[in-house]
């Protein structure tokens, strides 16, 4: 069953389905199977920011957050060559939720990358910009890592 982003069918060429392994068809949610490949960041971010669109976000969330997801995949497609990526995006409260899933066993470290290098700032955007992050492993060893951006816009750390 396709999950409804809000988008018109097919201006990305690209649809999101509920599988019945993953059985997520709830609320405001994308859920994503990309293969480990560049080109499919592009149509990531592309149904993630229709559907933020369409949520009613501001634009500096939809840039946050499109961003955020071309961090994610790029990580887990250069430490996970051949497995399958999934990616969630969720609503949850004041808060959207970006989960990016793969085969790695590499955990995500913030590095700070030289001027001259051209490759090294992925993570570092992603604890400058999100609210909150972090990764873990589930019992099949795929790890997940997560980034939370706040809905308004005014980032910062989520009340406790």
């Amino acid at each position: 069953m396709p999950i409804d982003t809000g988008a018109e069918a097919g201006t990305t060429g690209f649809h999101s389905f509920v599988c019945s392994d993953c059985n997520l068809g709830f609320g405001r949610h994308v859920h994503l199977h990309l293969r480990s490949a560049a080109s499919e960041v592009g149509k990531a971010r592309a149904a993630v920011g229709e559907a933020l669109l369409s949520w009613g976000c501001p634009s500096g969330v939809v840039d946050d957050s499109r961003l955020l997801v071309s961090e994610l995949l790029a990580n887990a497609i250069k430490y996970a060559p051949d497995t399958w990526i999934t990616l969630d995006l969720m609503e949850i409260g004041d808060r959207l939720l970006v989960e990016v899933t793969d085969g790695s066993a590499a955990q995500p470290v913030v590095h700070r990358a030289g001027p001259q290098e051209e490759q090294g700032r992925g993570m570092f955007l992603v604890q400058a910009i999100a609210s909150a992050w972090g990764a873990r492993r589930d019992r099949r060893g795929r790890k997940t890592t997560w980034c939370t951006v706040a809905i308004d816009g005014s980032g910062g750390t989520p009340p406790r």
